[in-house]
């Protein structure tokens, strides 16, 4: 059962990014979960996903980085490749949902994908999702930073 959710692991974002979002959520890409983890983050991150700053964002390249804080147990068993394919599924436009940050999976250029394994508390779930992008540019190397406090 949980309880309440913590996390230890470092805030790392994509150097110059445009926009970041961190999500509690859980990657879960096995049988007919999937769908339901692409509406939860959707849900998750709709205001985010509908600022009208992005505008020009949903029909540029891309550079996204997405961190995935996982358990030990999904730190042996959760495939890397089907975590980016849930963020990237979560974050393209559909025909039938609003929420979106790019209109094709192509507009990513540069895809950042790194598995964390987060420390695991007795009635926490750890498992967290932070995701940052930029205008791709091609003279800039994908760098995660701390991100800046106001």
């Amino acid at each position: 059962m949980t309880i309440g959710r913590k996390g230890s692991g470092p805030f790392l974002v994509l150097e110059d990014s445009l926009g970041t979002i961190g999500d509690l959520v859980t990657i879960k890409t096995r049988g007919n979960r999937r769908r339901e983890i692409i509406e939860q983050i959707r849900c998750n991150i709709t205001i985010w996903m509908r600022n009208p700053n992005f505008e020009s964002v949903r029909t540029s390249a891309l550079d996204l980085a997405i961190i995935a804080c996982v358990t030990p147990n999904r730190m042996k068993n959760q495939d890397i490749d089907n975590i980016a394919k849930v963020v990237i599924d979560a974050l393209k436009k559909s025909d039938e949902d609003p929420r979106f940050l790019f209109y094709d999976d192509s507009q990513v250029v540069r895809l950042l994908v790194w598995k964390l394994q987060e420390e695991e508390y007795a009635g926490y779930n750890t498992d967290s999702l932070t995701i940052s992008f930029r205008i791709h540019d091609d003279r800039k190397q994908m760098v995660l930073v701390e991100p800046r406090t106001m």
